[in-house]
C-alpha cells in the first residue's frame, strides 16, 4: 500500500472515528506522523509559493520601471495568461492521476488537448472561418470545451473501466489516441483553404510569447470556477485514489465522481489550450516535482503546491529567456524535453517493479 493510500485510509478513518474516549497508541501514532508531515508539506508548500510570488514580480518588473506605463499593460496581460496556464494544467493532472491512481498518466498525455485542437480546427473546417468567426469567442470556446469534455469522459471512462489494472496499456492506448487526433487535425488542416488554415495554425503550437487575450478572461474565469469546485470536493475525490471498491466501500458513488473529475480535468485542459496551444508534458513534469519535492499527497495539497511550481517554471522560465538568455530558445521545447525524458524514465521504473 504506497503512501498516499496509507494517508487517505488513516485521515478519512480518523474523520470518522466520533468523539475521543479513549485513542489506541496506534491511532496515536499515525495521528502524530499526520500531523507532522502537514506541517512539513505546509511549509515546503509556503516556500513555493514565496518563489512563485518572487518569478512574478521578475517578470513584470525586470528593466520595466523607466516605461512602466506601457510595459506593465503588455506584461500584466501575458502573466495572468501564463498563471493561468500554469494553475488549470497542474490541477487538471492532480485530479486525473487521482482517477487512475498512478503518477505516469496526465490529461494532455492521453490526448485531451488534442481533442480540443480537433475540436476548434473542425470548427473551421466545416463552418468555414467567416461562419465560425461570427460565433462570439466566448459561446465558440463554450461549445469547443463542451464537446471535448462529453468525448474524453466517455472515452476514457471506457479505458479506465477496462484498463485499471496495466499502467502501459492506458499510456499506449492514450498516445494512439492522441496521435489519431493530431493527424486528423493535421489532414483537416492541409485540405482546408490557405486563407481558413491561418485561422487554425496558431493554435497548433504552444507559444508563451503570444496569448490569446480574447479568451484570457473567460478561462481566467472558467479556471478559477473550476479549481474552486476541486477543493471543495477534494476530500471525496481524494477517496478515489484508493480504488473502486474501497470508495465503493467508504460510501462513494465512484462512476459519478470519476465522471465530474474527468469532466473538470477536461475543462481546465481546455482553458489551457485556448489561451498557449498543446503542451503535452508540462503537468506531467510539474505534479510529479510537487509529490517528491514537496512530500504533497492528497489534492488540497497537490494542487496549490503543484500550481506553485508551475507558476516558478512556466514565469520564472518564461522571464529568464525573455530578459536574460534574449530569447535564445523557446521555453515549450525544453519543457517538452525534460517532459518526455521524465515520462520514460518513469515507465523504466514501473517495468522492473
Amino acid at each position: 500500500m504506497t503512501t498516499t493510500t496509507l494517508e487517505n485510509k488513516y485521515t478519512h478513518e480518523l474523520a470518522w472515528s466520533g468523539p475521543k474516549t479513549y485513542e489506541s497508541p496506534a491511532v496515536a501514532k499515525v495521528r502524530s506522523i499526520l500531523s507532522n508531515r502537514h506541517r512539513d508539506v505546509t511549509r515546503r508548500m509556503v516556500i513555493a509559493l514565496v518563489l512563485a510570488a518572487g518569478m512574478i514580480a521578475f517578470f513584470l518588473l525586470y528593466d520595466a520601471l523607466g516605461a512602466w506605463q506601457i510595459i506593465a499593460a503588455l506584461r500584466a496581460k501575458r502573466l495572468v495568461g501564463l498563471v493561468v496556464v500554469a494553475v488549470a494544467l497542474s490541477s487538471a493532472t492532480v485530479i486525473f492521476q487521482a482517477v487512475t491512481r498512478n503518477r505516469i498518466l496526465s490529461p494532455t498525455v492521453m490526448g485531451f488537448d488534442a481533442m480540443f485542437s480537433l475540436i476548434a480546427t473542425a470548427s473551421v473546417f466545416f463552418l468555414t472561418a467567416r461562419v465560425a468567426n461570427l460565433i462570439p469567442s466566448s459561446i465558440m470556446f463554450l461549445i469547443q470545451a463542451g464537446l471535448m469534455s462529453a468525448l474524453a469522459v466517455t472515452l476514457f471512462m471506457t479505458m479506465i473501466g477496462r484498463g485499471r489494472g496495466s499502467v502501459h496499456l492506458l499510456v499506449l492506448v492514450g498516445i494512439v489516441v492522441g496521435t489519431l487526433l493530431r493527424s486528423v487535425t493535421t489532414m483537416m488542416s492541409i485540405i482546408m483553404d490557405p486563407n481558413e488554415y491561418l485561422a487554425v495554425q496558431d493554435r497548433g503550437m504552444a507559444s508563451f510569447a503570444v496569448i490569446n487575450s480574447e479568451a484570457l478572461w473567460m478561462t481566467t474565469a472558467l479556471t478559477v470556477v473550476v479549481v474552486g469546485y476541486i477543493m471543495y470536493r477534494a476530500r471525496t475525490w481524494d477517496l478515489l485514489s484508493l480504488g473502486q471498491d474501497v470508495a465503493v466501500a467508504l460510501g462513494v458513488n465512484y462512476k459519478r465522481e470519476v465522471k465530474l473529475a474527468l469532466m473538470a480535468s477536461s475543462l481546465l485542459v481546455a482553458a489551457s489550450t485556448a489561451l498557449v496551444g498543446p503542451l503535452m508534458f508540462f503537468g506531467l513534469l510539474i505534479v510529479n516535482i510537487a509529490v517528491y519535492a514537496l512530500g504533497a499527497t492528497n489534492i488540497r495539497h497537490l494542487i496549490p503546491a503543484a500550481s506553485a511550481i508551475g507558476v516558478i517554471v512556466l514565469v520564472g522560465g518564461q522571464a529568464i529567456l525573455e530578459h536574460v538568455l534574449n530569447q535564445a530558445t523557446v521555453l515549450p521545447v525544453v519543457i517538452e524535453l525534460v517532459g518526455g525524458a521524465l515520462l520514460l524514465v518513469m515507465l523504466v521504473k514501473a517495468a522492473r517493479k
